[in-house]
């Protein structure tokens, strides 16, 4: 509760609009409470207060602002909690949520949350306990079933880096012929038919093979086993027969040949569906169809969802291929600084006299403004400006700096915009015969644009293409009597890499401008010292440098899937996803089919 009292700032300064003469006195009491953390008793006079007649508006929405900030701390609360796994003490908090305010839909969400992360829990728990036990099968069904509602569950997601791991050592078999299937035999035959070989297995493993009508039982093939599981036997042989295998119960298979038209027939096809967080729901529907050579496929972009129907290995293919696509974005935090430095130095000493001298005799012009001095009597006179004589004495001598540090959080190769100065209108003026005139008017951008992309790599470097623009406007132009402007421009353009954390400063965007003018009377201004006395000398410097920094903070990267394995069996290119071929080495088998031989 010691948060309280920073969440009721609002609800605080609500209270100075009620007036001290007209308001209950629950008010000030249920205020107290609240402060000194007895919440719900604090709430109760404060809705008292707001429900007693007559009815004051300042009073109903004190109440609603603590009771909305009491029910967004319980809420906030609550979600820390889940997360943490105490669900006990998170369905507590929701549930005082919920008893100020039965409308707060979120504090609904996360008891509904709550019951679905306890349930997801338990089962993996009980999928940990299987695994304990041995039963690997059954922990993995689990494991799944939870990942497939909440692909983030922790024990879930390190039971299955766990299943991954081990499945790599685990002997492949049909999980109903385990049994059977792992019994060691010892065959010969030569130039027999398949029909008598299997019934041969059949008498000494045990096991029920029932032949499709199009396998050709009088094909006659050559089978020396010693000491081999029939296991490994059945593989070999159905492989190079090409025939395939269904099973039924525990100790009975169907035999058929392995063509298409056959496969589509006895092949059970599972539908799974995923919802896809991160990765787009398109892309993963064409790497599934490239690499898992899935058949059916459809997606819906609305909601990110995207389903399989295929046979049971493919499926599992799938879902291991979408978990090492749909990973979260990277996202960076990018902290900006741009500098801009300029110094400025003006000055003008000296004496000016009057570039013109102007003479009339009696009688012409005179100059009844007095802006010009005379200079003579009589019948001719000479009129000069007025001063005639202008000593200059100025200096001007300032600095200044204008910075920006904008902050801003950028996806991954998502460009980001910054635009720090002013839009000047230009209005532009269009005369049409027999129509009249038009007026238009564009906005031309002046002052610092900046654009960043950033590319955040896994070894926490971002590189980051960066553009700088600064201008300014140097001077106003009346053409024809449409304004313009010419504009000043400084530009840079570079691409660089940085580590998190690490600031790159880019300067050197100079402007330097060094002007002098001296203005001298002729011939006596020319003398080395006397001539100083007639001299004006102007001088103008000013100096601008732009200097940006730029620091990247990686808010997100790319987090590796530590579900599944970095290289994966996928199978063959007729059927993506079966397991591999292998034989056990307790043993040795020979197999001879016509000409060739498979030793």
């Amino acid at each position: 509760m010691n948060r309280l009292p920073h969440l009721l700032l609002a609800s605080l300064s609500a209270a100075m609009l009620v007036s001290c003469a007209t308001a209950p006195p629950q008010l000030a009491e249920g205020q107290r409470l609240i402060a000194e953390g007895r919440v719900e008793e604090g709430l109760s006079l404060l809705e008292t207060a707001a429900k007693t007649p007559p009815f004051r508006p300042e009073a109903h929405t004190l109440y609603i602002a603590n009771r909305d900030a009491v029910v967004t701390m319980y809420v906030r609360d609550g979600d820390g909690l889940r997360v943490a796994g105490d669900f006990d003490a998170a369905e507590l908090r929701y549930r005082s949520a919920l008893r100020l305010n039965p409308g707060a839909a979120t504090a609904q969400t996360g008891l509904d949350a709550t019951g679905r992360d306890r349930r997801l829990a338990d089962k993996a728990r009980a999928a940990q306990a299987a695994l304990a036990g041995g039963d690997a099968i059954t922990a993995e069904r689990l494991t799944r079933e939870v990942l497939a509602e909440n692909s983030s569950q922790r024990t879930a997601r390190a039971l299955m880096k766990t299943l991954a791991d081990r499945s790599e050592d685990r002997p492949v078999a049909e999980p109903r012929l385990t049994a059977a299937l792992a019994r060691p035999i010892s065959l010969e035959f030569r130039d027999t038919p398949l029909r008598s070989v299997f019934e041969m297995m059949s008498r000494t493993g045990g096991l029920n093979f029932i032949l499709d009508r199009d396998v050709k039982g009088e094909q006659r093939t050559t089978l020396f086993v010693r000491d081999t599981s029939l296991d490994d036997v059945l593989k070999v042989l159905l492989l190079t027969n090409q025939l395939d295998k269904k099973v039924l119960n525990d100790n009975s298979l169907i035999i058929y040949p392995n063509t298409s038209i056959k496969q589509r027939e006895y092949q059970e096809l599972v539908t799974r569906t995923f919802y896809l967080a991160n990765a787009d729901v398109k892309q993963t529907a064409g790497m599934l169809k490239t690499m898992a050579k899935s058949r059916d496929v459809y997606i819906d972009e609305k909601l990110n969802l995207l389903m399989v129907r295929d046979t049971p290995d493919a499926v599992r293919l799938a879902e291991k291929l979408i978990a090492t696509q749909d990973l979260g974005e990277p996202e960076v935090m990018l902290e900006l600084e741009v500098l801009e430095v300029a110094s400025t130095l003006s000055q003008e000493i000296g004496t000016r006299f009057p570039d013109q001298v102007s003479a009339s005799i009696t009688g012409g012009a005179t100059d009844p403004t007095g802006s010009l001095a005379q200079l003579g009597t009589g019948s001719l006179k000479a009129f000069a400006a007025n001063p005639v004589l202008l000593l200059n004495l100025r200096k001007l001598d300032g600095t200044s700096n204008i910075l920006a540090n904008p902050r801003i959080r950028v996806k991954n190769r998502e460009k980001a915009h910054v635009h720090i100065g002013e839009k000047v209108p230009v209005i532009t003026t269009t005369s049409t015969a027999n129509v009249g005139v038009s007026s238009s008017v564009n906005y031309l951008e002046t002052g610092l644009k900046l654009d960043v992309e950033p590319n955040v790599f896994l070894e926490d470097e971002v590189g980051i293409k960066v553009q700088l623009e600064v201008s300014n406007i140097v001077s106003q132009l009346n053409i024809s009597g449409t304004i313009a402007y010419r504009l000043g421009t400084r530009n840079a353009a570079t691409t660089l890499r940085l580590k998190d954390g690490e600031t790159q400063v880019l300067a050197g965007l100079i402007n330097n401008e060094d002007r002098q003018s001296v203005n001298k009377v002729p011939l006596i201004g020319e003398f080395p010292l006397l001539g100083r006395l007639f001299q004006n000398d102007l001088r103008d410097k000013a100096k601008t440098e732009i200097v940006l920094l730029i620091t990247p903070h990686i808010v997100r990267n790319i987090a590796r899937p530590d579900t599944v394995p970095a290289q994966l069996a996928a199978g063959t290119d007729a059927q993506p996803g079966t397991t591999p071929l292998r034989l056990a080495m307790n043993g040795s088998l020979r197999l001879e089919l016509g000409d060739a031989a498979l030793a």
